[in-house]
């Protein structure tokens, strides 16, 4: 019995005290009102957001066969540009490739990657694109 009542003490006096910092509080009132009030643009940005990233996705879906077609003919120009010196192109077409080859490396035509990493191998321009540093 000694041990009982000082332990319900305590334990009023805890819950007493975390039940005026945690919710009767001034700063705590003032938090849940400001909660309160934001609430609504809170909510109406979600929505925005949701319905950008749906159309980003929408907008993905219908650029991926252009992106695969500029990667493929980038691809082919830049095996046909082996047999002369043109640096600028070069540079150019790799950079092409390589951004293709970066934005889909897990989502893209995986033909085309596996063409994209088989000339890499033997092209160091292609290869210092897609694996170097990005400019």
């Amino acid at each position: 019995m000694k041990r009982i009542i000082p332990f319900l003490v305590c334990l009023l006096a805890g819950i007493g005290i975390g039940w005026y910092f945690g919710y009767a509080c001034p700063a705590a009132k003032n938090q849940r009102a400001l909660l309160e009030k934001y609430q609504p643009l809170k909510e109406e940005l979600e929505t925005n957001m949701a319905y950008l990233n749906k159309q980003r996705e929408e907008y993905s879906k219908l650029a991926k066969p252009w992106e695969a077609s500029t990667a493929s003919i980038a691809l082919v120009g830049l095996k046909d540009l082996d047999t002369t010196n043109m640096e600028d192109a070069r540079f150019r077409l790799t950079t092409l490739i390589a951004m293709y080859y970066r934005a889909h490396l897990h989502d893209g035509d995986t033909n085309l990657l596996g063409h994209i990493v088989s000339c890499a191998a033997t092209n160091s321009a292609l290869s210092n694109a897609i694996y170097g540093s990005w400019p």
